[in-house]
């Protein structure tokens, strides 16, 4: 049987802590994603000083994806060489750069440049930080923990919606920048990840993170030794997995490999298609006038609002219930709320149908979609990153995941505006809920439940998995 140091009250405060400080960058990236919602109208009134052309606001939306894009590979290779910690400091220069941009902006290149930068640092941050926590998490409550970045990102938006709402657009930017520069000052003071050091060979430093992250105070036999039980354990698997020399190819050398990085990268693909950033980006643009009893705005301020709430519902009961079945549930959900929508629009844009009494509907399914959402498949994806492949590929997993996340939110963003504007949205929440239900067949099948598994037993399950298949 696996023995190791059970989590406490004091170490599991102490994870959730850290899990706090390094939420601070998904806040950040949160803060950007919301972005967009408040500053379109007064870009495109020309109350900044210049204006931004409608052409021109699908490319300012979209170019965060695309530095996004840019960013895992190197970010892969960062962490192995520089250490998660140091790599993640990279992302708060990027996002304080990308804030003086923004305040600075006296043409849509200044713009380019801000959302560039922003979507760099967020490659950076879903690469490192699923990995950063898992490896340094008690077993018990490492889907949680894995999980609470995503919460970060969504306090993120929230925190901008509100901001954008009820001041103007540079205090807004001002609000932005403190955020970077608080975790900066706060991160400073936490440990590297103990599986980090051990691939650097510095097992004493690893046994200083380890006995931190525990928060061992005394150290009487049985703790020593279950405290060297789990280093040495942790050790093997380091060593197991570095035999190698791990490149990039060696994603695909072996059929469990393949198998996990199919896994993490349909998912990854799925999240972003179900349509959460264009929902984020555009939903003032395109929802009803009226209908809601609020301002579009203020429905932004109650969607990150439950955002928040909802995802936050969900940690106790990844760990408990599961993420397969989280996962399952929140794609039926997500893709019944998307449809939904798209009929409300066709019969808006396509029939002679008075829609005035149900206008109330896209409002509705906002809401909705950000409980359903928040509840699998807008955090496990993530999660799932940080537990399904050996500690030699596992940053460049994370590289993979966050490109394909990229790459789909960009090309999401960019498509979504031209074609509500010129066709109907419609046409776009039938695509959205097109890839959730594919999403439940792909989980069904093919995904593989981790609750409650050490790194070890997920491997030696993944290996069973397809050794079954030959």
């Amino acid at each position: 049987m696996d023995e190791r140091l059970k989590p406490t009250l004091r170490s599991t405060a102490y994870q959730f802590t850290f899990g706090i400080i390094v939420g601070l960058a998904g806040m950040t990236s949160g803060c950007w994603l919301a972005w967009p919602a408040t500053a379109i109208k007064p870009y495109k009134e020309g109350t900044q000083g210049f204006e931004v052309k409608v052409s021109e606001i699908s490319t300012v939306v979209a170019l965060m994806d695309l530095g996004n894009v840019i960013s895992p590979i190197p970010a892969s290779y960062a962490m192995d060489a520089i250490g998660r910690k140091l790599t993640l400091f990279i992302t708060a220069l990027l996002h304080i750069a990308s804030s003086i941009c923004a305040l600075e902006a006296n043409n849509v290149f200044w713009l380019y440049a801000a959302r560039i930068l922003a979507g760099l640092a967020k490659g950076i941050v879903f690469a490192v930080t699923p990995i950063y926590l898992a490896e340094i998490a008690n077993t018990e409550i490492r889907g949680a923990l894995s999980t609470m970045f995503i919460g970060f990102l969504n306090i993120g938006l929230f925190y901008d919606s509100i901001i954008g709402s009820f001041t103007n657009l540079r205090t807004m930017d001002i609000a932005n920048l403190a955020v970077p520069l608080v975790f900066t000052a706060v991160f400073f003071f936490f440990s590297e990840s103990p599986y980090y050091l051990l691939m650097k060979g510095k097992k004493q430093l690893a046994r200083k993170s380890l006995i931190t992250f525990r928060q061992v105070k005394n150290e009487d036999n049985a703790t020593n030794t279950l405290l060297e039980t789990e280093l040495v354990a942790m050790q093997t698997t380091v060593e197991n997995d570095m035999k190698n020399k791990a490149r990039f190819v060696d994603l695909f050398s072996t059929a469990s490999s393949r198998r996990a990085l199919l896994i993490i990268s349909a998912l990854a693909l799925f999240q972003r298609a179900s349509g959460i950033s264009p929902t984020i980006a555009y939903s003032t643009e395109i929802m009803p006038k009226k209908g809601g009893g609020l301002s579009p705005n203020i429905y932004m301020i109650i969607m990150g609002f439950v955002l928040i709430v909802a995802n936050y519902a969900a940690l106790p009961l990844i760990d408990r219930w599961g993420r397969k079945p989280l996962l399952l549930v929140s794609s039926i959900t997500t893709g019944l709320t998307t449809l939904t929508n798209s009929v409300y629009y066709y019969l808006e844009r396509e029939t002679d149908v008075d829609v005035t009494n149900i206008q109330w509907i896209p409002y509705a399914c906002l809401l909705i979609f950000a409980i359903t959402y928040s509840l699998g498949i807008g955090f496990i994806p993530s999660t799932l990153v940080g537990e399904l492949f050996p500690t030699n590929v596992k940053s460049y997993a994370g590289s993979i995941s966050a490109i394909i996340l990229a790459a789909t939110s960009f090309a999401m963003n960019k498509i979504f505006y031209g074609v509500s504007v010129s066709y109907g949205p419609h046409y776009m929440h039938w695509f959205f809920t097109i890839a959730c239900f594919i999403c439940v067949l792909f989980t069904y099948f093919l995904v593989f439940e981790t609750k409650g598994r050490s790194f070890e037993e997920i491997q030696d399950l993944l290996h069973k998995s397809v050794g079954k298949k030959r």
